[in-house]
């Protein structure tokens, strides 16, 4: 992507450098009296015109970015040759000339409505052949076939090279059909592809096919862009991605060379748990498959790009209220049409049945197969009913024993609204959510807020040194053993050992979570509800809560509900940094002969949440878990754009740290054969990375990056001592050129601010 350079800028500089020039004289004292006048001068020759563009238009390759827009498609009667009217401008609103016709090209298609219960469709009129077949794929026409014109002052018309009539295999033309002109620029600036739906007998579309727009592409995709970067809009997509387009190197797979929109975007998103799999022979014969992709989410989460509430998309419901083959068997490509194995034979000559037990208003099995209600996810619904509250902390300062208070409540009682206490729990129920076998309900309690390494450097906890996760909070269960002090508020006390360590200082958190249980029909199922917490003083006049730098609601753009751990941890990046904290590794789970000893080998890497969700997402990691499972993800794509901080951080909160205020990361807890010979309750033999350049590290992983980060003061072989200060021969200096205004700004140099959508 382009670095966007406004025009305001250079005409600020220009101003300010001519004020500072004048101003270098000093002053020139008051005017004197006005002179006689002048002789006349003779008179001056007749004028000529300027040169095309001299109206104010400037060259379209000075521009940063091109802002498109078709002024007018009109088509002769019949389905003549259609002429297409389009300005374009730059970021300023300078009209831009000199584009040449090599630069830009157009696509065409025609609307239908569906016919016997499958979805409208598009149709391309301009195709091409594919793996042999002729007139296969719809294509797009260059504007050096047809006739181009350049008016010289930012607009440009463009006659298409035939007749819509004469387009060999494109629909049959009707002028009373809604149609949608497209196109792109390349060898340019980053130019919109500009979608124009428009009627060629005239008047407004009044049919229309809108079901995902862009920025529901891009909450996860940041910024999308396909075939060489020129193409980014949904709208512009489907003209060619539709049902009359096939990849002909495919025609033979299951799914008989699909590219139709509806059809790929869901097998791409549902890639690893098709029956068939699937993937496209692209540009110059390459190979893409999708077969592995796994949506970070739950596949039925349809709404999450099927957006109703958005006026600007009006079919979106169509996910729901038009089921048919196409769309259906997308995702579910188990099912052989042809044979009719899908209840007997139903639907497999057309979709009209498909309604029958799928749609809106089906009644068949009291509603219970309408696409929304098999789509329902049970244990989501379910989570509804439960609100993780932490009422208080006591007896928190140093030595002391803390005295936590909890509640839950259920937010989809009636009277929630007007009196939320009167909707609590009672968590001690026998017969109750939180009292089934494998029912959780626990308080973490972490210090201190400024990082949550959980420091105990006179080792008040006694932690073991050769057993454990490294520097993890205690808890408190709330399961058994908590006193229903009122109004359902439970009250339990910490183990007389889990105490705040007497060289703790400032503040700590306590953080409730947990899955309680439900039958949803077949047994209990763990229902994971958002975790809560609160802070406390220890030796702060009042709690200062930890700084928070990532929006759970970003992270949910992706993952809808961001839940680990069995659904012990929901939804609070907060609360997962009580133990991810800068002195964590997953030593614990590096065990000799284990799954995770084979697949990923003994050496333990850090936890620390900073730098593993980096690494998770840039790919570059594996990590032990529970059970000593190895969870490799080197093979991880990020669907969304690395270099746009704000897809998970708020804004500014991705700069340089004071490397003095901010712990050093762990690398290596316990250093020696596999751990053993080391004391992980110890911070004295931990092997560490600053913390600037633990997290640039995390994706910046070449050498030379390295060497770069070393030469400013980073350090990946740091030490520790027991409050968790680095020991380092070097002090990080990245503030100074990657801070905010800095020469290389980070947010100016993997440009932030040009992702539309963050």
């Amino acid at each position: 992507m382009r670095r966007s350079f406004s025009r305001n800028t250079g005409l600020v500089g220009l101003l300010l450098a001519s004020a500072l020039l004048f101003a270098c004289d000093g002053s020139t004292g008051p005017a004197g009296p006005a002179g006689p006048p002048g002789t006349a001068g003779p008179p001056g020759t007749p004028g000529s015109s300027g040169p095309p563009g001299s109206s104010g238009a400037i060259s379209w390759d000075s521009a940063d970015q091109i802002n498109v827009e078709v002024q007018s498609v009109a088509v002769p009667a019949g389905g003549g040759a259609p002429t297409v009217t389009l300005s374009l401008t730059d970021d300023v609103g300078f009209g831009l000339r000199g584009m040449p016709a090599s630069a830009l090209r157009f696509t065409l298609a025609q609307l239908s409505p569906g016919q016997t219960g499958s979805s409208s469709e598009w149709q391309s009129y301009i195709t091409r052949s594919s793996g042999g077949i002729p007139d296969a794929q719809a294509n797009a026409e260059g504007a050096t076939s047809g006739t181009f014109a350049d008016n010289g002052d930012g607009t440009y018309t463009y006659t298409f090279s035939q007749a819509l009539t004469a387009y060999p295999a494109g629909p049959a033309f009707d002028a009373t059909k809604t149609h949608r002109l497209g196109l792109e620029i390349r060898g340019g600036a980053p130019a919109n592809n500009a979608p124009y739906d428009f009627v060629p007998a005239g008047g407004s579309p009044t049919f229309t096919r809108l079901i995902v727009n862009n920025a529901t592409c891009n909450a996860c995709h940041d910024n999308l862009a396909f075939h060489g970067e020129a193409r980014f809009d949904i709208d512009y997509c489907v003209t060619c991605h539709n049902p009359y387009s096939i990849d002909g190197d495919t025609v033979a797979e299951p799914w008989g060379g699909t590219v139709d929109m509806k059809q790929m975007i869901h097998k791409i998103h549902n890639g690893a748990e098709l029956a068939n799999g699937y993937f496209i022979v692209g540009y110059g014969g390459n190979v893409i498959d999708f077969s592995g992709i796994e949506f970070p989410q739950d596949v039925r989460n349809c709404t999450t790009c099927h957006a109703e509430s958005d006026p600007t998309v009006p079919q979106a419901s169509n996910w729901r209220t038009v089921p048919n083959r196409d769309a259906c068997g997308s995702c579910h490509d188990h099912i052989d049409w042809e044979a009719g194995d899908h209840i007997g034979g139903v639907g497999t000559d057309n979709d009209e049945s498909c309604v029958t037990c799928h749609g809106e208003n089906a009644q068949i099995a009291n509603g219970a197969l309408r696409v929304d209600v098999v789509h329902t996810i049970p244990e989501a619904v379910a989570s509804l009913a439960f609100e993780y509250d932490v009422v208080s902390a006591v007896n928190t300062a140093p030595g002391e024993s803390p005295t936590v208070q909890i509640r839950v409540l259920d937010p989809t009682n009636p009277n929630y609204a007007a009196d939320p206490a009167s909707t609590a729990y009672d968590i001690n129920d026998p017969n109750g959510p939180f009292q089934t076998g494998g029912a959780t309900i626990r308080v973490n309690v972490s210090w201190n807020t400024d990082n949550l390494g959980n420091v105990d450097p006179n080792d008040d906890l006694a932690r073991p040194s050769d057993s454990g996760a490294p520097f993890q909070p205690f808890s408190i269960d709330f399961k058994s053993g908590a006193t229903n002090v009122g109004g359902n508020v439970f009250e339990k006390a910490a183990a007389a050992n889990q105490v705040i360590p007497t060289g703790a200082t400032g503040s700590g958190v306590a953080y409730l979570e947990g899955h309680p249980q439900v039958d949803l029909g077949s047994g209990p199922v763990s229902i994971g509800v958002k975790g809560s917490g609160i802070a406390f003083a220890i030796d702060d006049p009042a709690p200062v809560a930890r700084r928070q730098v990532v929006d759970i609601a970003k992270c949910n753009d992706c993952h809808n509900t961001l839940a680990l751990h069995g659904n012990n941890r929901v939804g609070n990046p907060e609360l997962c940094a009580n133990c991810h904290n800068p002195n964590a590794t997953d030593i614990q789970r590096r065990v000799p002969a284990s799954a995770c000893d084979t697949e990923l080998g003994l050496d333990d890497v850090s936890i620390d949440l900073k730098r593993m969700v980096h690494r998770i997402h840039a790919g570059n990691v594996g990590v032990c878990g529970y059970r000593n499972t190895a969870h490799d993800y080197t093979h991880v794509v990020y669907p969304g754009k690395l270099n746009n901080c704000e897809g998970c951080h708020l804004a500014g909160t991705y700069y340089p740290v004071d490397p003095t205020e901010v712990m050093a990361t762990t690398i290596d807890a316990a250093p020696g054969t596999n751990g053993l010979d080391g004391d992980r309750s110890s911070l004295l033999d931990d092997v560490a990375i600053s913390p600037n350049s633990a997290v640039c590290s995390s994706c910046h992983t070449s050498d030379l990056a390295r060497n770069h980060m070393t030469q400013n003061g980073g350090d990946f072989a740091a030490g520790k001592d027991e409050t968790g200060a680095m020991i380092s021969s070097g002090t990080e200096t990245c503030q100074l050129c990657h801070g905010p205004g800095a020469s290389v700004d980070v947010g100016v140099m993997h440009g932030v601010g040009l992702f539309q959508y963050n």
